[in-house]
């Protein structure tokens, strides 16, 4: 019967399918990279000058806080866009690695389907604690209410047909796998590290769980580089165009009527051009419910389906999917660590598959994708030299880079400060021609441009051929020159 079930799911693809049966069988997973760093975030800057001899006197130091940690995987063979999971609200990174019963979580599931994976600790919280707010924590005993809260059952009673694993030790870990904020939750300050990622690593799949669901909706509002998003029970978050969100939904949930929230249309229209697939697990009311656990998920698998019928009205793709709709049964509000995380896995897949993304990288095109790469990190180092955005700047350039201009030539710090000080504004430039060539961990771009600048308060416009070398660093791609050579061309101008 098992098996009949397995290639029912993937009988609309035979080759998926029997891909997808050989990485299941893989006791090991061959990694390509893996890696961690820090996005986003701001810098408090004490005033004062820092003073060697009193070093605990904050005056003159610096504060960095406000980013997310991001843990990252990529297996050999990697599909073309990674996925990108970002928790909900008491959880860390820690709610896509293994199960509190120790089984593995959609982590490895989807490493050993070829996907790349990005683990976020959102700001405030686990690795990426340094808040720029403060805050107190005080051990407040909630864990009752976060079991019934989470749908696994009303305390101390299991739903019978819970799909979390009934032993005192899973249950002990699922209650250690949650962290406090180490300052008030900021959908814009999450919003800005996760936009600040997918400008980072480029095009992806958002995977988002519960809370994350809102600060999703908003960075594929803001970033392009979403290409499609999976939310598992979003619950608030939820945005309509201006004028057209839905009357307050009532429940006898704990946290009141559920309100949905209001966009410029232009924004909201964003979301028409990606897929989107919720989630919901069971145990949810169907009706009005005095069993308030049941009836506040009610309110937000309602929302859900207001909030996908108005995407899809206006041309868009989002689909709500309710598990037990579909023959997946018992799912808490974390049906990718339940018991049947792998059906629900592959119900995903199929999703995915269905959608066109997943998308193989054979041997030979990896060299055209890395070109692409650089290409496209050579327009966006144009824009944010115009943005005077030394931030990405600053992450961009290597330490020990060089510039060289038609007036000198210097290093890493002198370029950011140029740029900063406005002491040259390049303002625009025009590109008309663009060559890569890759030589192991080396990419050499000449780029013909037209370059509008501001120096010394005097806007020019010059043709040059610019040569920018870039070193890869990890999965990274890092700027090690970048010089200037004018040539005697006359200036094109632009259609």
């Amino acid at each position: 019967m098992k098996v009949l079930k397995y290639f029912s799911a993937c009988a609309w693809s035979l080759t998926s399918c029997v891909m997808l049966h050989a990485q299941e069988q893989q006791n090991t997973i061959v990694l390509a990279q893996q890696g961690s760093f820090a996005v986003g975030g701001r810098v408090l800057q004490a005033e004062g000058t820092f003073d060697l001899s009193d070093a605990m006197n904050p005056q003159g130091q610096t504060f960095h806080g406000d980013h997310a940690y991001v843990f990252y995987q990529m297996p050999k063979q990697a599909h073309r866009l990674p996925l990108v999971f970002l928790h909900g609200a008491g959880q860390s990174k820690k709610t896509w690695e293994s199960t509190p019963d120790g089984r593995e979580g959609f982590q490895n599931i989807f490493l050993k389907r070829g996907f790349g994976v990005y683990l976020l600790d959102q700001p405030r919280r686990g690795a990426a604690g340094k808040s720029m707010v403060g805050t107190t924590i005080t051990p407040i005993a909630d864990e009752q209410f976060w079991f019934t809260q989470f749908r696994i059952g009303n305390y101390p009673d299991f739903f019978p047909n819970v799909q979390f694993p009934k032993d005192k030790d899973a249950l002990i870990q699922f209650f250690r796998q949650m962290t406090p904020n180490t300052g008030s939750f900021d959908g814009v300050v999450v919003t800005d590290a996760l936009s600040e990622l997918f400008t980072k690593v480029g095009d992806g799949i958002l995977v988002t769980h519960s809370q994350g669901g809102g600060p999703g909706w908003s960075t594929a509002m803001r970033n392009e580089h979403v290409k499609a998003i999976v939310a598992y029970e979003p619950y608030s978050g939820f945005v309509f165009p201006e004028g057209e969100a839905p009357a307050p939904i009532a429940s006898t949930g704990l946290f009141g009527a559920l309100k949905g929230g209001e966009v410029p249309k232009a924004d909201f229209l964003k979301l028409t051009k990606i897929p989107i697939v919720i989630y919901y697990g069971d145990n949810i009311a169907s009706t009005s419910s005095a069993v308030w656990n049941m009836d506040h998920w009610r309110s937000g698998l309602e929302m859900a389906k207001l909030w996908a019928a108005t995407i899809n009205k206006y041309g868009g793709d989002a689909t709500v999917v309710h598990l037990p709709e579909v023959g997946i049964k018992g799912n808490t509000h974390f049906p990718f660590s339940d018991l049947n995380n792998k059906e629900v896995a592959d119900h995903l897949w199929e999703w995915l598959n269905r959608k066109g993304l997943v998308q193989d990288v054979a041997v030979g095109d990896m060299a055209d994708l890395e070109k692409q790469q650089v290409i496209k990190l050579s327009k966006q180092k144009w824009q944010w030299m115009a943005d005077k955005n030394t931030a990405l700047l600053d992450h961009l350039f290597d330490a020990a880079s060089v510039f060289v201009h038609m007036g000198g030539s210097w290093g890493k710090e002198q370029e950011l400060q140029v740029i900063k000080s406005g002491g040259i504004w390049y303002k625009k430039a025009d590109v008309h021609e663009v060559s890569v060539h890759i030589m192991d961990q080396t990419a050499v771009v000449l780029n013909r441009i037209d370059l509008l600048a501001v120096v010394g308060g005097n806007e020019v416009t010059n043709p040059f051929i610019v040569t920018e070398v870039y070193v890869k660093k990890g999965t990274e791609w890092k700027l090690g020159s970048l010089s200037f050579t004018k040539v005697s061309v006359p200036v094109r101008s632009n259609p």
